[in-house]
């Protein structure tokens, strides 16, 4: 079997991607394709973007125009996971853990960088993009 562009020597299900929070820093973001197949592939089909943030208690959101339902739902979530609201359609990256009262797609992690999150404040631009090979 051939290997994804995008992906990791040695894996097709992790995809690497930089989120770049505005004068306040850069993340490495790893997506799963095997937590949320069909979310994972409709948010890279949309990479690179750009989105203003909303900052909750526990996590901080990104809008997305993405329309897909709940798939492999969970609901507790800890620092640097990142999941899909898909009744928002929002993405989602935890800064603490947090358990929802709504289901959310599990997306991946965090690997670097999540103190970028942490400086976020209402309003503030986020691009996600695929990190290139």
């Amino acid at each position: 079997m051939a290997s994804q562009a995008g992906a990791s020597a040695g894996s097709v299900s992790k995809i690497e991607c930089l989120a770049s929070v505005r004068g306040k820093g850069t993340a490495k973001v790893s997506l799963y394709r095997h937590l949320a197949p069909l979310t994972v592939n409709a948010l890279l089909r949309t990479l690179p973007f750009d989105s203003r943030v909303s900052v909750q208690p526990a996590m901080v959101s990104l809008f997305t125009d993405l329309r897909v339902g709940v798939e492999k739902p969970r609901a507790q979530f800890v620092r640097g996971d990142v999941a899909f609201l898909a009744s928002g359609s929002l993405v989602c990256i935890f800064i603490r853990e947090a358990q929802s009262e709504r289901p959310l797609n599990p997306l991946g992690k965090v690997e670097e960088g999540l103190e970028a999150f942490d400086a976020t404040r209402a309003g503030d631009v986020v691009r996600l993009a695929q990190h290139p090979a």
